[in-house]
C-alpha cells in the first residue's frame, strides 16, 4: 500500500489561507492574474463520473507553473443499488490524476451533491455514505488523503450518515458570512476548507466566467521542500499517453491559412494537447507550456504541426488529418 500522505490544518488563530474552485466552466484562466488577486489555493475538477474535465489538463499545468498550492475534486455519479458501481469513478480519478501526485498537497474531494442524487434514483442515507465511502477508501489505498466535500444541508438533514462525515477531512459549503457548527463535524473536529461564497468576481481573478466559488483554506500550504514546478513532459515523456487526452478529437482537418479566421474549439486543443505532448509548446525557459492549449489554431500551432509531421514521417502539409490523427494517437 502506498504511504498516505496526511494534510496538516492550521494552528489554531491563524488565518485561513484564500482559495478557489474551477472547473470546465470557468473557461479560460490567467493564473498569473489569479495568483496576483491573492489566490494561494486551487482546487481543480479532474472529472466526473467517468469523464476527465476537459480544462483538468490545462488547468494543473498552469496552476503549477503559477505556483498555487493544488488540491482535487471529483463529481461522482454512481448506481445506488451497488457500492461497487462506484469503482469506476475512482479508478478514472486515480488514471486522470497520476501524473500529477507529487503536486497534489490539498487532497482528492469526494463531490456528491443533488445531480448525483438525481442520477442514483431512490438512495436512502447509508446507501449515499456507503458509495462515498467506497470512493475515498479507493484513494486513500492508492496513497492520497481524500476528504469529502458537502453542503450543511447534506450534513444537517441526515443525507450523510455522521460516521461518514467524522470519517474524512470535511470541505464544507455554505453561501454565507458566518460559518455554522456543523462545519466541525468532519475529521479532527475542524473544517478543512470553507466554500463560503459562489460570487467571487471572475474577472477580478483572471477567470473566463463571470463568477468563482471562493474558499477559505485551513490547511497548511507550505511546501515540504522547496521544489521547482517542472512539467512532467520534460521529466518523463511517457508518463503521459495518447490515451489521457481529455478533448473531443476533431471529424475535421484541422490547418491555418494566413489571411483567414482562426478555426477554434475544443476539438484544437486535441491537436494542440498532442503537440503539447511530443514538447513542441514551450515557454520563454524551454519547458512544455500547456498554457498554449488555447483552442486557437494560428501561426504557432501550424509551425508546431509541421515539426511534428516531419519527425514522425508524415507528409508536411500543415493539415491535421486522418492519417496524422491516427499517428498522434499511436505515439
Amino acid at each position: 500500500m502506498a504511504i498516505k500522505k496526511v494534510m496538516r490544518l492550521l494552528l489554531q488563530g491563524r488565518p485561513p489561507r484564500k482559495g478557489c474552485d474551477i472547473s470546465y466552466y470557468q473557461g479560460d484562466i490567467d493564473f498569473a492574474v489569479m495568483k496576483a488577486a491573492g489566490i494561494e489555493a486551487v482546487i481543480i475538477r479532474a472529472g466526473y463520473g467517468t469523464t476527465t474535465d476537459k480544462r483538468f489538463i490545462s488547468y494543473i499545468n498552469a496552476a503549477i507553473r503559477a505556483g498555487l498550492a493544488i488540491g482535487v475534486y471529483w463529481f461522482i455519479y454512481a448506481d445506488s443499488a451497488s457500492v461497487a458501481g462506484v469503482e469506476g469513478n475512482a479508478r478514472k480519478c486515480l488514471e486522470v490524476i497520476e501524473p500529477y501526485r507529487q503536486y497534489i498537497t490539498l487532497g482528492v474531494w469526494a463531490d456528491w451533491e443533488y445531480d448525483s442524487d438525481k442520477r442514483a434514483g431512490m438512495i436512502t442515507a447509508n446507501a449515499r455514505s456507503l458509495i462515498v465511502d467506497a470512493f475515498n477508501c479507493r484513494i486513500e489505498e492508492a496513497g492520497y488523503e481524500a476528504g469529502i466535500y458537502s453542503n450543511q444541508d447534506y450534513i444537517q438533514s441526515g443525507k450523510f450518515k455522521p460516521w461518514l462525515i467524522g470519517k474524512y477531512p470535511l470541505w464544507f459549503a455554505k453561501y454565507s458570512s458566518s460559518i455554522s457548527e456543523y462545519a466541525f463535524e468532519g475529521k479532527n473536529c475542524r473544517p478543512y476548507m470553507w466554500q463560503h461564497s459562489s460570487s467571487g468576481d471572475g474577472k477580478a481573478h483572471g477567470v473566463g466566467s463571470k463568477n468563482l466559488d471562493m474558499n477559505r483554506v485551513y490547511i497548511d500550504i507550505t511546501p515540504d521542500a522547496a521544489v521547482p514546478p517542472v512539467d512532467i513532459v520534460t521529466e518523463n515523456p511517457d508518463r503521459v499517453k495518447a490515451a489521457d487526452n481529455p478533448y473531443p478529437e476533431p471529424t475535421r482537418n484541422i490547418y491555418w491559412r494566413d489571411g483567414k479566421p482562426l478555426m477554434h474549439g475544443d476539438d484544437i486543443k486535441w491537436v494542440q494537447w498532442h503537440l503539447w505532448r511530443f514538447g513542441l509548446f514551450l515557454d520563454k525557459k524551454g519547458i512544455p507550456d500547456a498554457g498554449q492549449i488555447d483552442g486557437l489554431w494560428g501561426r504557432k500551432s501550424d509551425e508546431a504541426l509541421g515539426i511534428a509531421q516531419a519527425r514522425l514521417g508524415l507528409e508536411q502539409d500543415r493539415i491535421c488529418g486522418p492519417v496524422s490523427r491516427e499517428t498522434f494517437e499511436e505515439v
